[in-house]
């Protein structure tokens, strides 16, 4: 669970001022919740164009609690190919409606039994968008609507695909500028978290690398000790925001 405290960013002056005094991936990514979840968003997804990036949702629950809580998931990789949202969001500059990619005619059967399954999932629609960084760095954001409403301006839009293009330009700065060895991870444990990043269990590892499923799990726990985290998605944010995860990853079972 991401814990939004100390983190309110309103505006986008404020949104900036956040993501520049981030200094790790899971704050950053605290900044960017906290400034959706107020504009009636409450599902945000990031996937990465390189090869191997994770495709990570977040999803908002109303817990009661004083502090807001975003519960996260790893997405089905092989499952966003059949996505004709992230094909037209990378060919548009400003956001698509998931509706509109719904209704365009010339969808492949796969492509339209994606869309009602999305929409089946999220009713109340949401958008997509691009956000670019150097070295053609670039990766798709999703944004889910709270609720049913209508169409945002364009300047509305144009506000959300300006904060999504500000975190990740920040998480561009940040992956550069932190050195993989900071955490002391070994070449194996690097390795082990790569796969863990794409989504896959630690059984899967196990028989990806050759190795005992016993193995996997002493060498997950020591990432955790090491990277000072508790579950395998932040493991995988704070390896993305210390560079550990650049390396691209052929496709396994």
């Amino acid at each position: 669970m991401i814990d939004l405290n100390q983190h309110s960013p309103k505006t986008l002056d404020e949104l900036v001022q956040c993501c520049q005094d981030a200094m790790t991936a899971a704050s950053l990514l605290a900044c960017g919740l906290a400034y959706y979840q107020p504009h009636g968003i409450d599902l945000v997804s990031y996937h990465g164009d390189s090869t191997g990036a994770p495709a990570i949702l977040y999803r908002y629950e109303a817990t009661g609690a004083e502090t807001p809580r975003w519960h996260s998931r790893f997405l089905d990789v092989e499952t966003l190919r059949e996505s004709p949202v992230e094909a037209i969001a990378r060919q548009q500059v400003l956001p698509v409606y998931w509706s509109a990619v719904s209704k365009e005619a010339r969808l492949t059967r796969a492509e339209r039994a994606y869309m009602d399954r999305l929409l089946g999932r999220y009713p109340n629609d949401g958008i997509s968008l691009k956000v670019h960084g150097p070295g053609g760095d670039s990766a798709v954001v999703g944004l889910g609507f709270a609720a049913k409403q209508a169409r945002l301006s364009s300047i509305a839009l144009y506000k959300l695909l300006c904060a999504a293009q500000i975190a990740h330009l920040r998480y561009c700065a940040l992956a550069e500028s932190q050195s993989p060895r900071d955490f002391g991870l070994s070449p194996r444990e690097v390795e082990v978290l790569e796969w863990i990043a794409t989504g896959k269990s630690n059984g899967v590892i196990a028989e990806i690398l050759g190795i005992s499923p016993h193995t996997v799990d002493t060498i997950v726990r020591r990432i955790f000790a090491k990277l000072d985290v508790n579950d395998r998605t932040t493991a995988a944010i704070r390896g993305l925001g210390a560079g550990l995860l650049r390396r691209p990853k052929d496709n396994a079972p």
